[in-house]
């Protein structure tokens, strides 16, 4: 097979390729550039998949950097942004390879650093945490080895307790009693356990 034409396309750095006359494929100006591909130049079937496959990779890699560089991603994350881009698994599969080796990917460094980020601005329970992460595609095992070590029970304990000063100071109700369920529901929509939250009460009650 002979290139017998490289027209560009009206997507910016994106061109045709026609074989023998008639289109063949669509391939992005880094990959003409990088086989230094002509007019005149004969293809073959394997020189094609070659072409074919770097081009996606290629792309692939620039989605995925410009995924990465708003925030830290897991890796269930990417793969999720690259299959959005219809990238073949083998595409996906070499892509991801690539990340971890430099370690724009790593999902115990993920784990850590959103646990923190909840842990400073939003508190929330150990449980709810280990859940979102495991939603994030983080495995069990690191989420919850993760959680244990950067968010221990005593931590979350005084978290809660804080929580629960802040919202009584400004929920309204009308007695005592509705008082502290609107607190304890509070507390539960933050993913922090019924046996924690009854420590917390326990613990202010004996205060007042």
């Amino acid at each position: 097979m002979i290139i017998t034409s490289i027209e560009e396309q009206k997507k910016k750095g994106r061109y045709n390729i026609f074989l023998d006359g008639e289109y063949a494929f669509g391939l992005y100006k880094e990959t003409i550039y990088h086989f230094g591909l002509r007019t005149k130049d004969e293809l073959d079937e394997k020189r094609v998949e070659e072409l074919k496959s770097y081009d996606e990779i290629n792309f692939g890699k620039k989605v995925a950097y410009r995924f990465l560089n708003f925030k830290p991603r897991s890796e269930k994350e990417v793969r999720t942004k690259l299959r959005g881009h219809k990238l073949s698994d083998t595409s996906i599969d070499t892509i991801i390879d690539s990340l971890k080796e430099f370690k724009f990917i790593n999902d115990e460094h993920y784990a850590k650093m959103f646990i923190e980020s909840k842990v400073n601005l939003k508190p929330e329970g150990r449980r709810s945490l280990k859940m979102k992460l495991t939603q994030k595609g983080i495995e069990k095992e690191t989420s919850e080895k993760t959680v244990e070590e950067n968010y221990p029970e005593e931590t979350e304990f005084q978290k809660a307790q804080g929580l629960y000063i802040k919202y009584s100071k400004k929920v309204k109700a009308k007695t005592p009693l509705e008082k502290k369920q609107k607190c304890y529901r509070h507390l539960l929509s933050k993913g922090f356990s019924f046996e924690l939250i009854n420590r917390v009460l326990k613990i202010e009650d004996s205060g007042n």
